[in-house]
């Protein structure tokens, strides 16, 4: 397997012993990905991370986009006294400033994330403390700082080792829900009585004299017909801005997410052949977790709520497959609320390991807050939004 991204400075021997009463024996930063991903492949169904942290995401941002982001890899990887990993995290190394900074592998893309770790219960702060300041002087050019973002207090019913360092909300939440066997049970309980009226008028004014048809998008043409409609709509008058490399990277990104086994889904909801609302999840044992959304922009298909249409069916197919959990990811939105009853707390934890990184701390801290305080007042975050585009 081949990996196409930069690569760091080689490691140094790995440390032999931390301390006696830790929950692990040596660190090593491996800074392969193809040799990284191998070792994560180990951990499974074991130590499950989100979607997020599986082989198939990791693989397709590392060659897709961890060269725009200027990122390199810097995988720790724990072992014990007989040599066996015990915790990965998967990590790069970003620049910020002239600072080298240790962050989750893929970027914006990623809105859960969660090392790997065998006997999760047995990490406390202080071995998650030595096992980053072992790693930061595991290698040459290791970083001055850690920002670990979107760590989820808890997961799959036990707490996040990570979320056991200090660390401070983050900026926006994430929204989940348990699923039962029974779709329309679900919708029944989520959605009032009044606001399934109403979408059930929205799709009869879809369908018109069309076929209205939620599709789960099978086969490479059929792929690439939804990635597609889902590329148009989000280069709309509402939707991204981005540069032509930007676009392009993620464009390669998807596309790669969703032509391997157990990767990227594609919904869609079609009025005969026109997609007029696209779906991206990925599947994390049996939670499925939503990546995107996006919908035709023209308003005589805006009016009818298609997104909100096509999620209704998207939830349905989902409790049939007996999937037990869902969620739509990072940030605040009235259709979130909607369809998940689980505001589930994000935090963002810092760590130090150098000199360079303790005085830049404070302003890491402080930019966190700021950014969660604009979050939280809309007139702001119009305004940020405004000064952010090109």
């Amino acid at each position: 397997m081949s990996v196409a991204a930069p690569q760091i400075a080689p490691a140094r021997p790995p440390r032999t012993k931390v301390s006696a009463r830790t929950v692990f024996a040596r660190v090593e930063v491996v800074p392969d990905p193809a040799a990284a991903l191998e070792i994560l492949r180990g951990f499974a169904p074991d130590a499950p991370g989100s979607f997020y942290q599986s082989e198939i995401f990791l693989q397709a941002w590392l060659e897709n986009c961890a060269a725009q982001d200027r990122a390199t890899p810097f995988f720790i990887v724990a072992r014990d006294e007989a040599g066996a990993p015990v915790a990965l995290l998967p990590l790069g190394l970003f620049r910020v400033g002239p600072l080298r900074v240790a962050q989750f592998l893929g970027g914006k893309h990623s809105n859960y994330n969660l090392g790997l770790f065998r006997e999760e219960e047995n990490w406390s702060g202080r071995e998650l403390r030595a096992l980053l300041q072992e790693a930061a002087r595991a290698t040459a050019g290791g970083p001055h700082l850690y920002r670990l973002t979107n760590l989820p207090l808890r997961w799959r019913g036990g707490d996040n080792p990570l979320a056991k360092l200090d660390h401070q909300p983050a900026a926006s939440r994430a929204y989940a829900t348990r699923l039962p066997a029974d779709g329309d049970a679900f919708l029944a309980g989520r959605l009032s009585a009044d606001t399934r009226k109403k979408l059930r008028k929205k799709e009869k004014r879809l369908a018109g004299s069309a076929t209205l048809r939620h599709m789960r998008a099978a086969g490479v043409d059929e792929k690439q017909k939804v990635l597609d409609a889902f590329f148009r709509q989000k280069s709309g008058r509402t939707g991204w801005r981005l540069s032509e490399a930007e676009a392009e990277a993620r464009r390669r990104f998807f596309a790669a997410l969703a032509a391997g086994e157990g990767g990227l889904e594609l919904h869609a909801l079609a009025l005969d052949d026109k997609i007029i609302a696209v779906f991206g999840a990925g599947a994390s044992g049996d939670r499925m977790q939503g990546l995107f959304i996006s919908y035709d922009p023209d308003p005589e298909f805006a009016k009818s709520s298609p997104g909100e249409i096509l999620l209704t069916r998207v939830l349905s197919d989902a409790c049939a497959r007996q999937f037990s959990a869902f969620d739509l990811g990072v940030g605040d939105a009235r259709y979130k609320a909607a369809f998940c009853d689980e505001a589930e707390t994000l935090v963002e934890a810092l760590y130090a390991p150098t000199a360079a990184g303790r005085l830049a701390l404070p302003v890491f801290s402080l930019a966190a807050h700021m950014k969660k305080a604009i979050k939280r007042r809309p007139r702001l975050l119009a305004l940020a939004r405004k000064f952010r585009r090109p």
